[in-house]
């Protein structure tokens, strides 16, 4: 795997938890749409019905588009896959050392300054830059290594 492939990683791991947030949000519009639309109901527990459904939980669901189901199941699956890739990248990260993890977390996932990471290091800018690019190697093959994001379909 290549430095590019690690970076656009990275970049992918810093808005993952957008993503969740985004896809959850979705789900309960979608939720709160169709499946919440049922109101008061007397349930007196005397039948009412002429041949047709029984319940208005019953009415709700058979109303309710397969696609829209089918929408929020796979927003739920791709969220669970979200959860397990982030895991995943954050163990790798965190096998790195103390001071790739600190030079690498601090560039791309909170967006800081070469300056700010240096500060914060006791580095020069160039010393953090040669650290993170050690470190950029190091991901490379424990991604590569990692069936779980190796085999992971990033965005492009």
């Amino acid at each position: 795997m290549d430095k590019g492939k690690v970076i656009s990683i990275l970049r992918f791991y810093r808005d993952i938890d957008k993503s969740i947030k985004l896809n959850e949000r979705v789900i309960k519009n979608l939720e709160d749409q169709y499946y919440d639309s049922v109101g008061a109901v007397n349930m007196d527990g005397m039948p009412h019905g002429k041949g047709g459904t029984s319940s208005p939980v019953e009415r709700t669901v058979l109303n309710i588009p397969r696609s829209v189901t089918r929408t929020i199941h796979e927003m739920e699956r791709d969220n669970e896959k979200l959860e397990k890739i982030k895991a995943e990248i954050l163990r790798e990260l965190n096998r790195l050392n103390f001071h790739q993890k600190a030079v690498v977390l601090g560039f791309y996932i909170d967006g800081q300054q070469w300056e700010q990471i240096s500060e914060q290091a006791n580095y020069s800018p160039r010393q953090c830059r040669n650290i993170r690019d050690t470190a950029l190697d190091r991901l490379a093959k424990r991604f590569s290594q990692n069936r779980t994001i190796a085999n992971y379909r990033f965005p492009d």
